[in-house]
């Protein structure tokens, strides 16, 4: 709040913040001044504030987690963004954001993101929203060795999730618990090959324990049941 003086202070997920700290929140709110701790001289901040948060606050002021009297404080100005399912038209210009945001870190050759990947993109329905995107794009960047990233660099849940592959997969008709296990088996297929054999690559990228992943590979015999080496078969 000191820093932000005169400017504007971002409080990120605020409706994690304890029942402590919501009382000193409203406090500061309320006088437009705080002590530093272990201080004895207050200070005057006139601040302007923003929050964010993926919970639904009233909802929360209604189960006794949220201060009504902090909720009315910040609810000024609410503004609720879309997750990004319900806005797949801002995922192209989002990815090339991250491509430029992400190229030096990850010493990445990508300029560009191929039709086919864009469409398994703008398919998959990002329950962790535009995070999430932007995980998907970094590993992207790491794993392609082209200027392009192609579907086949996405991770392997995105290119089975679409509602196309889907239906293939319905389409065969089979009981649910065969029809599971077919589409674990193609994942997990697809993350080992993506891996180019190493084990603990293939367990990352789906994200599991990698001495799950090896009972995974010997059920559905992707691999021989020799599983102690890492190195690409």
């Amino acid at each position: 709040f000191e820093l932000a003086d005169q400017g504007t202070i971002f409080l990120d997920e605020i409706g994690d913040i304890s029942q402590v700290i919501q009382v000193k929140l409203l406090q500061v709110l309320q006088e437009k001044s705080f002590e530093r701790v272990g201080g004895e001289e207050t200070i005057k901040v006139n601040t302007r504030i923003i929050c964010a948060t993926n919970k639904d606050l009233e909802e929360e002021v209604k189960n006794g987690n949220f201060r009504q009297d902090l909720f009315y404080r910040l609810h000024i100005l609410p503004i609720k963004m879309a997750p990004l399912y319900q806005r797949r038209e801002d995922i192209p210009p989002l990815v090339e954001h991250f491509i430029k945001k992400l190229q030096k870190r990850t010493r990445s050759k990508v300029k560009e993101v191929s039709p086919e990947a864009v469409k398994l993109l703008k398919q998959y329905n990002w329950p962790g929203n535009v995070r999430e995107l932007e995980n998907v794009v970094e590993q992207a960047l790491v794993l392609s060795e082209n200027q392009v990233i192609q579907a086949d660099d996405l991770p392997s849940h995105l290119q089975i999730s679409t509602t196309g592959q889907m239906a293939d997969f319905m389409a065969e008709d089979l009981p649910l618990v065969q029809l599971l296990e077919k589409v674990e088996r193609d994942m997990i297929e697809k993350a080992y090959q993506k891996a180019r054999g190493v084990k603990t690559e293939a367990a990352r990228l789906l994200g599991v324990k990698t001495s799950a992943l090896y009972y995974k590979l010997e059920k559905y015999g992707i691999c021989p049941s020799d599983n102690q080496s890492d190195e690409p078969e």
